[in-house]
């Protein structure tokens, strides 16, 4: 989906702004045996390293060497598993997972940001991410179980369009044109979003009336 894109796009901003900052405020969370110059300069260095191996990791990633950004994924969530980076490192990884045609590593390494990711925002794009693996295998209960369980407001209108594309694809078009006008009736969505929906209500036959309605 795009907008799994927009979203992550967002958070790659985000951190880019924020990411080293709060790597090293954790790391230092955790001092008190030795003196604050030793632990700020530990703390710095820890994230410098870790910085340095996502930013390859995104390199390569760019560059279509999802394999080797793959090999980055791992050595991050392994070593340092308890850090920001490891969590979007696993989310941006699930992504060349995809595009070197391992989906079970994309799925493990989604289930993996589900299970620890430390932020509520990026385990829900972790949820929705995973929900449209599930849907593309056709595991349609699945995937809504799993849309059930995400709660980030910024997301709500991403939410009911892939519980739109779920009711679609279950033959169940009634269903899917309500979830469809209550993501454009949510206050986040998008002109993107937007955009799409409008387009899946005229393939239901059913736009018209929502305009009318409004």
């Amino acid at each position: 989906m795009d907008t799994e894109q927009e979203e992550l796009e967002a958070l790659q901003k985000w951190w880019q702004e924020n990411g080293k900052a709060i790597v090293v405020g954790l790391v230092i969370g955790l001092g008190g045996v030795f003196g604050w110059t030793t632990w700020q300069s530990r703390a710095e260095a820890t994230a410098e390293r870790v910085s340095v191996v996502y930013q390859s990791m995104v390199d390569m990633a760019a560059a279509d060497d999802h394999l080797e950004a793959l090999q980055r994924v791992e050595q991050i969530i392994t070593e340092h598993p308890d850090s920001e980076y490891a969590a979007l490192s696993a989310l941006l990884g699930a992504k060349s997972a995809l595009a070197a045609e391992r989906g079970e590593d994309a799925k493990r390494l989604l289930d993996w940001v589900i299970a620890n990711g430390s932020r509520a925002e990026v385990r829900d794009v972790a949820r929705i991410r995973s929900a449209q693996l599930l849907l593309d295998e056709g595991n349609r209960d699945a995937s809504l179980a799993v849309l059930a369980n995400i709660d980030t407001p910024a997301f709500a209108a991403a939410v009911e369009e892939l519980r739109g594309d779920i009711f679609v694809d279950d033959g169940q078009s009634d269903a899917a044109a309500k979830a469809y006008r209550a993501a454009l009736d949510s206050d986040s969505m998008t002109s993107g979003i937007r955009t799409r929906v409008e387009m899946k209500l005229d393939d239901l036959g059913q736009r018209e009336g929502f305009e009318q309605s409004q």
